[in-house]
């Protein structure tokens, strides 16, 4: 007698963890190509970082758009979510939708460098950028990002922990680094 499984694919909710939409449960991309942040890491990257109701943060490489929902969540103002991927683009449309914010949010489909042309007149508050691990642009990247953040501003990076970035970046100075699993934080001020 043949046994038949059928393998389903089963979406893994993420959770916005604290704030105004804190519990509520948002979508993941769900393709290999897009790495999505554990809520473990999201709550200690944002137990480093302060969020007021006048920043504006940047998403880059937004994959899900949970670090910019999570800084809507607390309190910031408003959010930029760019991500080159179609499907993670939807992802973030729907999440932010599902949330209520989507007067909050631009939301763009874009690689990061005509992502940053599109924005190079604004500032931000915080920038978070979460790229492909194979991604080898950091220097460029960063010195790029530290002419849109704001004065005592920051920039979150999550990247493989064998990632070996630079203490500085034109203004930007490296405060504090964590490793969690396979992927390191760092974290940038002006």
């Amino acid at each position: 007698m043949n046994a038949f499984f059928v393998i389903m694919n089963v979406v893994i909710k993420m959770r916005i963890i604290s704030g105004i939409y804190k519990g509520r449960k948002i979508d993941r991309v769900g393709k290999k190509t897009t790495r999505e942040t554990a809520d473990m890491v999201r709550e200690a990257v944002f137990q480093m970082i302060d969020i007021s109701s006048t920043d504006v943060v940047l998403d880059l490489f937004g994959g899900s758009g949970a670090y910019a929902l999570e800084a809507l969540s607390r309190g910031a103002s408003f959010a930029h979510i760019s991500d080159y991927d179609k499907d993670a683009v939807k992802t973030i449309y729907k999440n932010a939708e599902s949330l209520g914010c989507l007067s909050k949010v631009d939301i763009i489909q874009r690689d990061d460098k005509k992502m940053l042309k599109h924005i190079a007149n604004l500032k931000f508050n915080q920038i978070f950028i979460d790229p492909p691990y194979a991604y080898a642009s950091y220097d460029w990247l960063l010195e790029t990002l530290s002419d849109i953040t704001t004065e005592s501003g920051m920039v979150i990076v999550e990247t493989e922990k064998k990632t070996s970035l630079k203490d500085n970046y034109k203004d930007l100075e490296l405060i504090k680094e964590k490793t969690y699993g396979i992927k390191k934080i760092s974290i940038y001020v002006k």
